[in-house]
Formats: structure tokens, sequence, C-alpha cells
């Protein structure tokens, strides 16, 4: 389990007028924040496996075997 401490008056008081004392839905959309992340960091990591696949310099994997590992892994 993590807590995250936030020092920033702007962002706390967003955190404030958007979910007031509703921590499970801000609790949902950080974990949704999160899982989006993950996504994006593995369309990085494929786009830059093609571009050195472009340079000739790594074989590319298999889109659907990459795309049946982002469905098990989310």
């Amino acid at each position: 389990m993590h807590t995250i401490k936030i020092n920033n008056s702007e962002l706390e008081s967003f955190i404030s007028s958007q979910y007031g004392n509703d921590e499970t839905t801000l609790l949902h959309d950080f974990v949704k924040f999160i899982k989006t992340e993950l996504i994006v960091n593995d369309i990085k990591k494929a786009l830059d496996e093609v571009e050195l696949f472009e340079k000739e310099q790594t074989p590319l994997t298999n889109a659907n075997d990459f795309l049946n590992e982002l469905k098990h892994e989310h």
C-alpha cells in the first residue's frame, strides 16, 4: 500500500473541488490513469521496435502476439 502526499495547493484545490470526500472515485480515476500510462508505455516500446526494425537493427515482434499480451496484462 502506498500513500501519496500532495504538496501543491493547485492540485489539492482541484482534487478537493472535483472529488470532495469521494475517495472511491478519486482512486478509480487514479487507477485508470496508471493503466493508461502502462498502455502508452507499451505502445511507445512497440513504436521504438518498429523504428529499430526499419533501421534493420532488430527483428519485429508479431503484432498479434503483442496485442494478445496487452489484452492479458490490462
